[in-house]
């Protein structure tokens, strides 16, 4: 696992101050990660730390190339993690919530240096993150998450002009950008202990489309829209005409 581990892919992790070594320079860790895997020998890899961290867009990397990570600040320490994820060139790189912590000039900073990356190096970016707007700005397909499992994924065009579960819904409706004074909106109830999820759906309680079929099993995927899928009943065409029919003995508000 070595071999693909850090090689073929990296991964970019959320705190950079606790994901580096806080007694080992940057450049050494740098350094290491190319010795690890072959990429560099003992005399070349300093010089190649520090073109990666000028590929990242750290000034004067020659002097920072002997920092200790405290002695960067947030946005550098980032910065030191994407060169060491892409020091060995990956074909996938997983970023997980790597604009966490800082202000939103940095975010923009990171994003577009992953953006940039990306295009450079022809490499696949999974980025793990709740901010919906970065998801907006930043990712070319979405999976949505809910309770450990993947609930709806599409274009992310698609999936935000008409997303298809109530759980993408939901979160689409609690983002802020209402009128001024106006309440936030909220989904009603709590994400369930996953060592005790409930029967059908993870979703069904909290959900306000749901029926009694939301409760037999854990829906499949149903198509949702073009390249869209989602797992939920409401897609399902068995119950097409019980949820036009809000009469229909298979529709019911009662809680679960």
């Amino acid at each position: 696992m070595q071999r693909v581990r850090g090689a073929e892919s990296a991964l970019i992790f959320q705190e950079p101050m606790t994901a580096l070594n806080p007694v080992f320079r940057v450049g050494d860790q740098i350094a290491e990660t190319l010795l690890v895997h072959g990429r560099a020998t003992h005399r070349d890899a300093k010089a190649r730390a520090i073109e990666l961290l000028r590929a990242v867009r750290i000034t004067d990397p020659e002097s920072h190339v002997a920092d200790y990570p405290h002695q960067l600040s947030g946005g550098m320490r980032q910065r030191v993690l994407i060169a060491m994820a892409l020091a060995c060139q990956p074909s996938l790189v997983i970023a997980d919530e790597p604009t966490t912590a800082l202000d939103v000039t940095i975010q923009a900073e990171i994003l577009d240096l992953l953006r940039e990356m990306k295009s450079a190096l022809g490499l696949s970016l999974l980025l793990i993150t709740h901010d919906l707007g970065v998801i907006a700005e930043t990712a070319d397909r979405v999976a949505v998450m809910y309770a450990g499992r993947i609930v709806e994924t599409g274009p992310v065009r698609e999936l935000f002009r008409n997303p298809g579960h109530p759980y993408t819904r939901g979160l689409l409706a609690s983002m802020p950008g209402g009128r001024p004074g106006q309440r936030l909106r909220a989904i009603e109830g709590s994400v369930p202990m996953l060592g005790d999820l409930p029967p059908g759906c993870a979703f069904n309680p909290r959900c306000p489309d749901r029926f009694d079929a939301c409760t037999t099993a854990p829906p499949p995927d149903f198509p949702a829209g073009p390249a869209q899928l989602a797992k939920c009943y409401l897609h399902d065409p068995r119950f097409a005409s019980a949820i036009r029919n809000p009469q229909s003995a298979l529709a019911t508000d009662a809680p679960r």
